[in-house]
């Protein structure tokens, strides 16, 4: 038996308020679909003999006639392909949910209640069960009351939630569990949604638990490569899961230092090499550090705009410095004066290499100290050694 895992598409997401260029949420809430359609593609040529959805496939209070218009027709083009969708806290089952008004095809099965619920599927012995919020906030929660009855039939679960010992830092809980209390005997699979990252979730049980992740990440707190999952399930239940990339762009948060760089050709290259997966789209954000020259930093915008064509979004953040002229800070009639020019003669008389580097760094932190700058960190990794 075979069965696509996915959840958290959050079709029809905003990207507002996250300095994204106008425009760009249309063409990210275009890519979720696509990434969508090729998940679902995959499970009529795979064959899928099931596809779980763990909740949040929309977002219920943007979701659109188009959208809904979309996923009908996406769903049922795999039919009898059957699609079991648990709804959750994004695309809750309440009044006004499209889940409720709207016509679906008759292999989209919908676990939309607080309370587990069984489905049988034809012709081979494997059972799905699920629940759903039913609010933006479940009314109760099921976790912990799944029986499963020993009549010999392959037993999986698709739901919604927080399981505890895997919560993300800053992630809101909804329906929380402990992963040792949703692994029931007789469970054969728990597709969970929820969490944005592809994640095992171990318990004692031994039931083979996980959380697809997104398959499409949708901001720069989900980094990196998403998955849909596959999952092969053997006569007797044991199943093998296949995390299988599906992101079309990816996002990325990088640092770097721009104290080496002369000209701003040095600082496209190196933006440019941020780009490690060429087969993914980039969508970045870079914090750029350390001390600039009044020369490339005038030119930041058109630095973003030369490499508008080799990532979908480049977002520059400057928390640099001013690279100080200490030749022309020695000629100030200050004590800031007189310090700068001491330690420039001290530089130029530096008997070697090593001393010269330590007197530049102590000229920067004087400055800095003087100026009431916090003094930077960054190009200083090695001097420990």
């Amino acid at each position: 038996m075979k069965i696509i895992h996915t959840a958290d598409v959050h079709l029809d997401a905003s990207f507002a308020g996250t300095r994204f260029p106008p425009g760009f949420g249309h063409r990210r809430r275009q890519a979720l679909r696509e990434v969508f359609q090729a998940i679902i593609q995959r499970a009529a040529e795979w064959p899928a003999d099931a596809v779980l959805i763990a909740g949040d496939l929309f977002d219920l209070d943007r979701v659109t006639r188009d959208t809904v218009a979309f996923l009908r027709e996406s769903i049922g083009k795999i039919g009898p392909v059957p699609v079991f969708i648990a709804a959750g806290n994004h695309d809750p089952c309440m009044k006004g949910s499209p889940y409720l008004t709207e016509p679906w095809p008759a292999n989209m099965h919908l676990f939309g209640q607080p309370q587990w619920t069984a489905y049988e599927l034809e012709g081979m012995p494997l059972t799905v069960h699920g629940f759903g919020f039913d609010g933006a906030d479940i009314s109760s929660n099921p976790f912990g009351s799944l029986t499963i009855p020993g009549d010999g039939r392959v037993h999986v679960a698709v739901a919604h939630g927080s399981e505890r010992g895997h919560q993300p830092p800053g992630k809101d809980s909804y329906a929380p569990f402990d992963a040792d209390i949703a692994a029931v005997p007789g469970l054969k699979y728990l597709a969970l949604g929820h969490f944005h990252s592809a994640t095992p979730i171990p318990n004692k049980e031994g039931v083979c638990m996980y959380y697809s992740g997104s398959p499409e990440g949708h901001d720069f707190n989900t980094c990196g490569v998403h998955h849909y999952l596959e999952v092969e399930l053997s006569d007797t239940g044991e199943a093998c899961v296949t995390p299988v990339p599906s992101s079309r762009a990816i996002y990325a948060v990088e640092t770097l230092d721009c104290t080496p760089f002369t000209n701003s050709s040095q600082l496209v290259d190196a933006l440019r090499n941020l780009r490690r997966q060429e087969c993914f789209e980039h969508i970045v954000r870079v914090t750029l550090k350390g001390a600039m020259t009044p020369a490339i930093q005038s030119v930041l915008p058109s630095v973003r705009e030369v490499l508008s064509e080799e990532f979908l979004f480049l977002d520059l953040l400057d928390e640099t410095i001013p690279l100080e002229d200490y030749e022309e800070l020695a000629q100030a009639s200050t004590t800031l004066g007189a310090f700068v020019q001491r330690i420039n003669q001290e530089i130029h008389d530096a008997p070697d290499a090593a001393v010269r580097a330590m007197l530049e760094r102590a000229r920067q932190v004087g400055v800095n100290a003087y100026r009431g700058r916090e003094v930077p960190i960054f190009g200083l990794e090695g001097e420990a050694e």
